[in-house]
């Protein structure tokens, strides 16, 4: 009785690993990198004065970007290195304690994927504060989960 029942495990072994394998589905991420510079005449005023902001079209912003991926954005400083936004700085005028701070947002609409870089000074002298950076570089990495076929191979 055990050599019949060792000789069915032995061939449901043989049989599991030579049969046939099936295609599946292996979820993937794409990223692509992108450079912006916004020049101070670029930047617009929000209604009410709220914040800046200046808004530019990427590529690379699709539905499924905003539904399953990611988009993540950076200021590069003048020592090139990438500060992740929201970015926060904290400074002092006359005893005035204030703060300024980057952010960004990303939409898909009317076709056209978009992300907008916002300034927003906290003492709401957004055009003033702004004006003290001049060129500003931020970087901005898009994330895409894509679904892709893995062909199974045959032995």
């Amino acid at each position: 009785m055990k050599k019949i029942f060792l000789g069915l495990c032995m061939a449901m072994l043989v049989f599991a690993t030579t049969g046939c394998k099936k295609d599946r589905m292996i979820e993937t991420t794409n990223m692509e990198t992108c450079y912006y510079t916004v020049k101070p005449n670029m930047w617009l005023a929000a209604p009410n004065n709220e914040y800046m902001y200046a808004s530019f079209e990427n590529s690379a912003i699709t539905p499924n970007v905003i539904e399953n991926g990611c988009v993540v954005a950076f200021l590069v400083d003048a020592d090139n290195r990438d500060n992740p936004l929201p970015y926060e700085m904290f400074l002092e005028d006359q005893g005035n304690f204030y703060s300024e701070t980057f952010s960004y947002d990303v939409s898909f609409e009317n076709g056209t994927g978009m992300i907008t870089f916002k300034f927003a000074a906290s003492d709401q002298q957004n055009s003033v504060g702004i004006a003290n950076y001049g060129d500003m570089s931020f970087k901005v990495c898009v994330f895409e989960s894509v679904m892709q076929m893995l062909k199974a191979m045959k032995q």
